[in-house]
């Protein structure tokens, strides 16, 4: 990938956040120095950039499902090399959008993960992930993107816990539900956007742009902290519980799709609940 500078505060508005400019920084030094090593990100969820040479080869973080979890999406079919890269691809900038769209407390480099002697074999560049390296700049260009498309979306993706409206219940009930079941049957006041991510093996982002979509449509509502949530598996349904109820196959579930972002969400005043500040998002034909 051709290298180039990393976007400056004033291309990444929502990453002009003083927590994140930190992790901007450190990302544009590791590229004009060529560095290598693991950036650790503390905070909420926080997470890992591993870097070779300057370039981003994975992201790990415990907000968003990882290449691997990915990968095991129910229904997913293989295509080889090149479809490992996408998702590889998918994984990092969901990473990065994990970490940035939750609380940020500080960046640092790790120190050695391997502190063999000098003598001995193999050294962080042997042992680091192996695949495609990713130009920090275009990193976090998507990352932008996504951020700026949920400016105005009212949801942390990792604080707020979503369940049903009586619609969105009804609408479970029914054989109308579609693509949009898999995330209302885990939509019990228990758990957040990051949660039923990683329980369908679906990119944070994407979940979470549908979430909000939902939020909208009036079928699942923003979880009040002192609501008595529901039991944590989803009740049966015409006789199925919610685990068999997950589609073995189907079309999209590569997850293909998800590597590029949806149209923005709309804002939306309903409940009390605030909107946030309408941001102009980038429009992804």
């Amino acid at each position: 990938m051709t290298r180039g500078p990393v976007a400056g505060p004033g291309r990444l508005p929502a990453l002009d956040r003083e927590s994140a400019r930190e992790l901007v920084r450190e990302l544009a030094q590791a590229a004009a120095t060529t560095r290598t090593g693991v950036l650790r990100v503390t905070g909420e969820p926080g997470g890992d950039l591993h870097i070779v040479h300057g370039l981003v080869v994975m992201v790990d973080s415990p907000g968003a499902p990882g290449v691997r979890e990915l990968l095991a999406r129910p229904g997913r079919t293989s295509t080889g090399e090149a479809d490992l890269r996408v998702v590889t691809m998918m994984a990092a900038v969901d990473g990065c959008f994990a970490i940035t769209s939750g609380w940020i407390g500080n960046c640092f480099w790790q120190s050695d993960p391997h502190p063999e002697s000098a003598d001995a074999p193999g050294t962080f560049e042997d042992t680091a992930p192996q695949g495609p390296g990713f130009e920090p700049g275009w990193l976090l260009l998507e990352t932008e993107r996504r951020l700026g498309a949920l400016a105005h979306g009212r949801i942390s993706p990792h604080r707020n816990h979503v369940q049903l409206t009586e619609r969105g219940r009804v609408l479970l009930s029914g054989p109308g539900s579609g693509h949009r079941r898999e995330i209302l049957l885990w939509s019990n006041g228990r758990r957040s956007c990051r949660d039923i991510a990683k329980l369908l093996c679906r990119s944070l982002y994407a979940v979470t742009v549908e979430v909000v979509r939902m939020l909208d449509d009036d079928l699942l509502v923003i979880a009040s902290v002192e609501a008595d949530p529901a039991p944590l598996d989803p009740a049966p349904i015409h006789g199925v519980t919610g685990r068999t109820l997950l589609p073995r196959r189907r079309r999209g579930a590569s997850g293909i799709n998800d590597a590029l972002p949806p149209s923005p969400p709309q804002p939306m005043l309903r409940g009390g609940q605030r909107s946030l500040t309408p941001r102009k998002s980038e429009r992804t034909p």
